[in-house]
């Protein structure tokens, strides 16, 4: 009796995570293809990039189960086909939370509020477009203090790494 429920505990985690893992997959198809770079981050990894050890940043980061980030490739930004995987995500539930236009950077995020908060979006600078997905619940009342206190070497940039 106990190895069923066992089975049936680990069966029912499995449906769970590839509902997870559905809408990830929108972004990882849509990057197969346009991107340059991967990044992969889960909260002890974004507690590392805090060269401070600011306990605000690592407040920020506690709930956040997993990020990713996509730098894309020049075709990308270019033809803007970005568009039709925010489109796909808008068909999948997402709705446009931010939309900022203008200046030196663009951005776009769509969330889905489910058991756990799920954002996508797009981050356009004058030389790159980014795309991301955040699986995890951030206080967005702590970012503007946050970015007051902000000093450039208290967080690794992530985007100045080399290629090796």
């Amino acid at each position: 009796m106990l190895k069923k429920n066992r089975l049936i505990i680990i069966l029912l985690l499995m449906g769970f995570s590839q509902a997870l893992l559905a809408q990830e997959s929108i972004l990882k198809s849509y990057t197969d293809s346009t991107r340059i770079k991967e990044y992969c981050f889960y909260p002890s990894t974004l507690r590392m990039l805090n060269l401070a050890q600011s306990d605000e940043f690592n407040d920020l980061v506690t709930n956040i189960e997993k990020l990713l980030i996509y730098t894309l490739d020049s075709t990308a930004a270019a033809d803007k086909s970005y568009r039709s995987m925010l489109n796909e995500y808008q068909a999948t539930g997402f709705e446009e939370l931010a939309t900022m236009t203008g200046g030196k950077t663009n951005l776009q995020i769509y969330g889905k509020d489910t058991q756990v908060n799920e954002l996508t979006g797009i981050i356009r600078t004058e030389e790159d477009v980014y795309a991301f997905y955040l699986l995890g619940d951030i206080d967005w009342v702590k970012i503007p203090a946050m970015i007051q206190n902000f000093n450039e070497s208290d967080v690794l940039n992530i985007f100045s790494l080399k290629n090796r």
